[in-house]
């Protein structure tokens, strides 16, 4: 981390504290900067990242397949994790991924880009909504997407979009 402060050429009063503090803001103890990175775990990898990204202070972090790898509640730790970045340092995150399933349940605002051009953007539901327009293009819809507009469409059920199959059983039990 320390070769990143300076690679970078960040101004930064007390080194330490910076990169303590940034490892405490994603849940990694200083210790972990002994170990060998080959040796950490996906999710460890994926913090230390984090913690890098934070030494600048940036505006804005980027991450590429933020969820690939971990199991459903690492996911969803990982998940809790951005959004408090998000809300409490008020950070811009982008996520760039091809997991339609996890942009769908994930995301507040999507953009698929397809041949260097945005195809769509907008919120995850109503951008999901354009079955017909994602399948012309070959973009992957989400499962969950996929399910509920077979059952609109095919079983004429009055249900609508949401993000997780619990929802979705709620409101089909409502309505069946």
């Amino acid at each position: 981390m320390i070769y990143e402060i300076k690679d970078n050429n960040l101004k930064i009063k007390d080194v330490e504290k910076k990169i303590i503090d940034s490892l405490r803001i994603v849940g990694l103890k200083p210790s972990l900067l002994t170990h060998n990175r080959n040796t950490l775990s996906t999710s460890e990898k994926k913090k230390y990242f984090l913690a890098k990204a934070l030494l600048s202070n940036p505006e804005l972090i980027v991450i590429k397949e933020a969820f690939k790898g971990f199991d459903l509640k690492t996911e969803k730790k990982y998940y809790m994790l951005l959004q408090k970045i998000k809300e409490q340092y008020n950070k811009t995150i982008i996520i760039i991924s091809t997991d339609s399933n996890k942009l769908h349940k994930y995301v507040d605002n999507l953009t698929i880009i397809k041949n260097n051009r945005v195809l769509i953007s907008g919120i995850p539901n109503e951008i999901y909504k354009n079955i017909e327009l994602l399948k012309k293009e070959k973009i992957n819809i989400p499962e969950i997407v996929e399910f509920t507009s077979k059952a609109i469409n095919e079983k004429k059920i009055k249900i609508d979009y949401h993000k997780d199959i619990r929802d979705i059983i709620k409101d089909i039990y409502k309505h069946v």
